[in-house]
């Protein structure tokens, strides 16, 4: 499997034969791609990995990835982020038109609704990954709350690029539900916590949880794992497409289809509102 990285980063994704960086500043990548190889070595990786600023090494890509780069403050993420995309959408519209594209960009839901346009995409082709630090940090509170192993944790959320909803009745330990471990003032106090996280979060500011989150991707999409994944996936009705955080079943074919879950009165009202905001947000494009 060939994978290829647009953009500043780096990751190493064990499960490809071929990993190429292609960016137009090749001077930082070059720096580090020794370590990486080294990295490679040691986790017993056979992974041939290249750096190139020739933009037809996309070709035969199974799966493209857009990394953010670190050089731009937060403040101006917005407009650089959004160039980013337009450059590298249109490369890989012409190199490599049916790979599986993941947005590891911050504002991944709104540039991952670009993307899909931009490339006249399936609907599973284009994934974001934007809830994955609200979702980590929710998962490593709950642990460390309960002083329990993080293998034992699993989360779900919905939400957008600027607010997370945390589902606590999804929220399990080894399968029980949250609400049966903590109290209802504890799960608000999360939720308000894990909110507050998710709108100062930017993916630049979590090197090595996104770097983690975009492995686990890459093997889902790559081993065909059909795992549940907090991901932003299209959802479409008779009037709107939309990029969201939602509970995805993540394989082969990339976001192949959301999960339908029984919400409470108030998280129906609050995804209803999440809609109607993302739809004006991303009309843009």
């Amino acid at each position: 499997m060939k994978i290829c990285l647009l953009g500043g980063g780096s990751c190493i994704a064990p499960v490809a034969s071929t990993v190429v960086w292609v960016d137009d500043k090749l001077v930082p990548l070059r720096d580090t791609l020794q370590d990486l190889k080294q990295a490679a070595a040691v986790g017993g990786a056979d992974t041939e990995l290249r750096v190139t600023h020739d933009w037809s090494a996309l070709a035969d890509s199974q799966i493209v990835i857009l990394l953010p780069h670190a050089s731009h403050p937060i403040q101006a993420q917005r407009r650089a982020n959004t160039l980013l995309a337009q450059h590298f959408a249109r490369h890989i519209k012409r190199h490599a038109p049916k790979a599986r594209v993941v947005v590891a960009m911050s504002l991944a839901c709104l540039l991952a609704f670009y993307v899909y346009r931009e490339l006249e995409a399936e609907a599973s082709q284009v994934i974001g990954l934007s809830g994955g630090i609200g979702c980590a940090y929710l998962k490593t509170q709950i642990a460390h709350q309960l002083g329990v192993s993080m293998q034992d944790v699993a989360v779900l959320a919905i939400g957008n690029d600027e607010t997370i909803y945390p589902l606590p009745q999804y929220c399990r330990v080894n399968g029980i539900p949250l609400g049966e471990l903590l109290g209802d003032k504890q799960i608000d106090a999360l939720t308000d916590a894990v909110q507050e996280r998710h709108k100062k979060s930017s993916t630049i500011d979590a090197p090595y949880t996104l770097a983690a989150w975009i492995s686990q991707m890459v093997t889902a999409v790559a081993l065909d794992k059909k795992r549940i994944m907090c991901v932003s996936s299209l959802i479409q009705s008779s009037t709107a497409q939309v990029y969201l955080n939602v509970p995805t079943q993540v394989g082969q074919g990339g976001a192949e289809s959301t999960l339908q879950l029984d919400l409470t009165d108030v998280q129906r009202e609050q995804f209803t509102q999440l809609v109607a905001k993302s739809v004006k947000e991303q009309r843009i494009f």
